[in-house]
């Protein structure tokens, strides 16, 4: 009696983990034979998923609560993955190992021994545009009405050439990566320098700055609140801080679960909703 408890008890667990697995499509667009060694290939594609927001394991992301939902009242996201597998799943080892790529770089690796290397998207605010990049595509995060949620933020811009009257509101200057935050306004707005030399910010006067392009135009430029344009061109030395009500936060919280649910469909599933054939079906 207590043996056939415990298998029920399994049989449970297991379907649980495999309810949970919210992938709906699993696509392989691109298999080709892994160069050093055919015994090999090398799977790319995308997969989507949709998650509860009112789950248990789901409710815990910041702002999913006020996040788009689809007819049954979900909110859905679509990510990149590609893996590098033994083309006989027989050989394979049983183990998978997942590899959390940075800024969407990174490759899955590879193991003679029969290991399964995956790498997928995660981080919701990278260009999905660029090659061999894994991203995820998640929902903006809006007020109950509809209407923009805001917030304050704050950026940092340093080591720009002297000169530069123009830079992009990024997280990370100088890059096109991680631009979570956008203004919704130039009210209240404010930029400020340090630098080794100075203890406090200091202001810089609000005459002397804008939300604009100037690279093509003098001060104030061309208006654009992707944009900041000094007046008198930014100086290396200094850091400049500028704080500001932004818009529109991505709910980026959703690559970690689509992170859970990719590895869970690929562990328990045998395919999706659509058909579609999970390749290491019962061999993880």
């Amino acid at each position: 009696m207590r043996t056939g408890l415990w298998t029920l008890c399994a049989a449970l667990l297991l379907l649980a983990s495999s309810a949970q697995a919210a992938v709906t499509k699993f696509v392989v667009e691109q298999r080709r034979p892994y160069p050093q060694n055919n015994a090999f290939e090398i799977l790319s594609g995308h997969f989507e998923g949709t998650l509860d927001p009112a789950n248990v394991h789901n409710r815990i992301i910041t702002d999913i609560a006020l996040a788009e939902r689809n007819a049954q009242g979900r909110v859905a996201y679509s990510a990149t993955f590609q893996m590098i597998k033994p083309v006989d799943m027989s050989k394979a080892s049983g183990l998978l190992h997942y590899f959390v790529v940075n800024r969407g770089g990174g490759q899955p690796g590879y193991y003679p021994e029969g290991h399964v290397g995956l790498v997928s998207g995660w981080q919701g605010d990278l260009p999905d545009d660029r090659p061999n990049f894994q991203t995820i595509k998640v929902p903006v995060a809006h007020n109950r009405d509809g209407s923009a949620l805001t917030s304050p933020a704050f950026v940092r811009f340093f080591d720009m050439e002297a000169g530069t009257t123009t830079l992009p509101i990024f997280t990370n200057p100088g890059t096109e990566f991680g631009r979570n935050y956008l203004p919704a306004t130039a009210e209240g707005a404010r930029l400020t320098r340090t630098s080794s030399d100075i203890a406090e910010p200091v202001d810089v006067p609000r005459a002397d700055w804008a939300f604009a392009d100037c690279a093509n135009r003098p001060y104030p430029g061309t208006p654009d609140m992707t944009k900041l344009c000094l007046k008198n061109g930014f100086d290396p030395k200094f850091n400049y801080n500028l704080t500001f009500m932004a818009k529109d936060p991505k709910v980026m919280g959703i690559g970690f679960a689509a992170t859970r649910d990719l590895v869970a469909f690929l562990r328990y599933a045998r395919a999706d909703g659509a058909g579609n054939v999970n390749p290491l079906a019962g061999r993880i």
